[in-house]
C-alpha cells in the first residue's frame, strides 16, 4: 500500500512540475522574449512552437505513457513541427502577416494533437502503432482529461478570487499582492493543470469518455433524419437554391464531419463495443450512406466558386475538406454491405487520419503552398479573360496572400497587351497607396458620389412648396448616405409619391436659417430619418428623437404622404419638435 502511495505522489509530484515548467515557459514566450526577440520574429515563432507542441504534448501523454517517455516523444514531435511552421512562414515577409491567417494555426493543432494517439499506441507494449482500440481510447481520454483539468483550473483560480475578495473584507491584500506578481498566474495555473491531469489520469476508470460517446450516440438517429429530409427535399429546391448560398460548403463540410464523428463514436474502439441494438446499427449504417451524398454537395459548391471566382486559400481548403469528406463517405459506403462493416470503417478512420496527418504537414511545405496555388490561378483568369480588372481582387493577392501575391501583382503589372491594361495600372497605383482595404475598394468614388447626388435630387421632393434644397446638401453626404436615400425614392408611398421627402423648418431655434429633416423609406420597415444642421463646415447629421412614435416607425409612406401634403406642425419644445401623423420627433442641436 505504501508502494502504491509513493506511486501516486511520484507521479503527482511529475505532473506537477512539469505544469509548473509549461508555466514558466508561457510566462517567458508570452511577456519577456517578445521584448528581446523584436527583430527575431521566426526565432520567437519556432520558440512558441515549440514550447506549446512539447508541453501539450507532454502534459497529455503523461499518463498514459511513463513520464520519461512523455518526454521522449514530445522532444521527438516539437522540432519537426516548429520546423515546419517556421518553413511556412517563409511565405510571408512578416510573421504577424502569416499568423493573421487562419489556416497556418489550424494545420498547427492538426499537428499538435493528431499525432498523440499514434505515440502513445507505438509505445505501448504488445500492440502495433496502428492498433485501433488503443488510438481510439487514447484520443477520447485526452478530450477528457484536458477538459476535466481545465475545469479544476477554473475552479481552482474561482477559489483565488473568492479568497481574495474575503481577505479584502479585513484588509488583507496577501493574494491580491501575489497575483498581481506576473509570473504567478502562469506558475499557478501550469502547476494546477499537471497536477489535476495527474489526478485525472489516476481515476481513468471512473473518468472516461464512454458517457460522452453514449450521449452522442443518442444524437446519432436525428443526424440521419435531418441529413435524410434534406437530402429527399434538395431536388424539390432545386440545386441552384442550395449552390447560390454563400455558406452552403461550409454547412454542408460541417455537417459531414459531424456524421463522421456520430459513425465513430458508434463503432467504438472494437466489435464488443459498437452498437448492438438493430435500429441503431440500421441508423448508423443509414448515416453512413449519406454522408457520399453531403460530400459530393459541398465538393460541388466549392467547384461551383472556383469555376465562377477562380482559386482562394480559403477555396482550397473548403476543396480538401471536401475531397477527405468525399474519401469517408466512399469509404463508409463501400464498408455498410459487408459483415465486418465497423472493422471496415475504423480502419478508414485510421488510414484517413494518416491523411490528415500528411495534409497538415504539406501545408507548409512548397508541395501545397495555397498562395501560390490561387496567385497564379488568379493571374491565369485575367490573362485569359476570365476575370476582369474589376473583377479581380487585388488587394488579397498583393495584401493578403504573401511573397507568391506580390509575385503576381509583377506580372499583372507586366500585361502590357492586356486590354484593360490600362485600368490595371491604375487599380495597380491605388493599391500601392491604400492604407486598407475599405480606402482601396473606395477608389473612384468620388465620381460616384457626384452621380448619387444628381439621382437623389432628381428625385427629392421639398416642403413647404417653393423650398429649394439647400446649396451643399448632398455634396457633403457620403456615398453610403445616397445610396440609402435613393433606394427609398426608388420606392413608392401609398399616393404614389416618390418614397422621400425633406422638409426644410427652424426645429432648434438656436442656429439661424432652416435646418434639413429628411424621411426616407428602408427595406427594414421603419424610416429612414436624420436632420441636417447647418455649421461651420458645411451639413451635420443628426439623428432623431421620438417623444410619440405615432406613425412613424409602422406606416413610413403614410409619413412622407402627410409631409408632402402639409399635415404637420410644429410644436414649441425646450427643442421645436415636428408632430405629424401622431408623432412626434425632435432633433438635438
Amino acid at each position: 500500500m505504501l508502494s502504491q502511495d509513493r506511486t501516486i505522489m511520484a507521479n503527482r509530484l511529475g505532473g506537477g512540475f512539469l505544469g509548473l515548467m509549461a508555466g514558466v515557459a508561457a510566462w517567458l514566450l508570452l511577456e519577456i522574449l517578445p521584448e528581446h526577440l523584436r527583430e527575431a520574429q521566426r526565432l520567437l515563432l519556432f520558440l512558441g512552437s515549440f514550447g506549446a507542441v512539447f508541453f501539450v504534448a507532454a502534459l497529455a501523454l503523461n499518463g498514459p505513457l511513463a513520464l520519461h517517455r512523455a518526454l521522449l516523444s514530445a522532444a521527438v514531435q516539437a522540432p519537426v513541427v516548429s520546423g515546419l511552421v517556421v518553413w511556412g512562414s517563409l511565405r510571408f515577409d512578416t510573421v504577424s502577416a502569416y499568423m493573421d491567417k487562419p489556416h497556418a494555426p489550424v494545420a498547427f493543432l492538426i499537428l499538435l494533437f493528431l499525432p498523440l494517439p499514434f505515440a502513445a499506441a507505438a509505445q505501448r507494449p504488445g500492440v502495433g502503432w496502428t492498433h485501433y482500440p488503443t488510438l481510439f481510447h487514447a484520443s477520447w481520454m485526452i478530450v477528457v482529461r484536458f477538459a476535466a483539468a481545465w475545469l479544476f483550473v477554473g475552479l481552482v483560480w474561482a477559489v483565488v478570487f473568492l479568497s481574495n475578495a474575503l481577505l479584502s473584507l479585513v484588509e488583507i491584500d496577501v493574494i491580491e499582492t501575489l497575483i498581481e506578481q506576473e509570473p504567478v498566474p502562469f506558475l499557478l495555473s501550469g502547476v494546477t493543470l499537471g497536477l489535476a491531469l495527474s489526478v485525472v489520469n489516476e481515476l481513468s476508470d471512473y473518468v472516461s469518455p464512454y458517457l460522452i460517446l453514449r450521449l452522442l450516440r443518442l444524437l446519432l438517429p436525428a443526424v440521419l433524419v435531418v441529413v435524410a429530409v434534406f437530402l429527399l427535399a434538395l431536388p424539390l429546391r432545386g440545386l441552384s437554391h442550395l449552390f447560390g448560398a454563400f455558406s452552403a460548403a461550409a454547412t454542408l463540410l460541417t455537417m459531414a464531419v459531424g456524421a463522421v464523428t456520430l459513425i465513430s463514436a458508434a463503432v467504438d474502439s472494437g466489435a464488443e463495443r459498437q452498437v448492438q441494438a438493430s435500429w441503431m446499427c440500421f441508423a448508423c449504417k443509414g448515416l453512413a450512406l449519406l454522408v457520399p451524398a453531403l460530400g459530393v454537395l459541398a465538393g460541388v459548391a466549392v467547384w461551383l466558386r472556383v469555376a465562377q471566382y477562380g482559386l482562394t486559400p480559403d477555396r482550397v481548403v473548403a476543396g480538401l475538406c471536401g475531397v477527405i469528406m468525399l474519401a469517408y463517405g466512399v469509404l463508409y459506403g463501400v464498408a455498410v454491405p459487408c459483415r465486418d462493416w465497423g472493422v471496415r470503417i475504423r480502419r478508414a478512420n485510421t488510414r484517413l487520419a494518416l491523411v490528415v496527418l500528411a495534409l497538415a504537414a504539406a501545408w507548409f511545405t512548397p508541395a501545397l503552398d495555397v498562395y501560390r496555388l490561387s496567385a497564379e490561378n488568379q493571374v491565369a483568369r485575367l490573362e485569359a479573360g476570365k476575370a476582369s480588372a474589376e473583377e479581380i481582387d487585388l488587394w488579397a493577392i498583393g495584401r493578403e496572400w504573401g511573397r507568391a501575391g506580390a509575385e503576381a501583382l509583377e506580372r499583372i503589372a507586366g500585361l502590357r497587351d492586356h486590354p484593360e491594361a490600362g485600368r490595371l495600372a491604375e487599380r495597380l497605383a491605388v493599391l500601392g497607396t491604400a492604407e486598407s482595404r475599405y480606402a482601396f475598394d473606395r477608389e473612384g468614388e468620388g465620381n460616384d458620389v457626384l452621380a448619387l447626388a444628381a439621382a437623389v435630387r432628381g428625385q427629392l421632393q421639398v416642403r413647404p412648396e417653393g423650398a429649394v434644397l439647400p446649396e451643399g446638401l448632398l455634396r457633403d453626404a457620403r456615398l453610403w448616405e445616397l445610396e440609402q436615400i435613393l433606394q427609398g425614392c426608388d420606392r413608392r408611398t401609398p399616393l404614389g409619391n416618390p418614397g422621400c421627402v425633406l422638409l426644410l423648418a427652424d426645429l432648434t431655434g438656436e442656429r439661424p436659417g432652416d435646418e434639413a429633416v429628411l424621411v426616407a423609406q428602408s427595406d427594414r420597415g421603419a424610416p429612414l430619418m436624420r436632420a441636417y444642421l447647418r455649421d461651420a463646415e458645411g451639413y451635420s447629421m443628426r439623428a432623431p428623437g421620438f417623444l410619440d412614435d405615432g406613425l412613424a416607425f409602422d406606416q413610413p409612406g403614410a409619413l412622407i404622404d402627410a409631409i408632402l401634403t402639409g399635415a404637420f406642425r410644429l410644436l414649441p419644445l425646450t427643442l421645436q419638435a415636428l408632430e405629424v401623423e401622431g408623432g412626434r420627433i425632435y432633433f438635438g442641436p
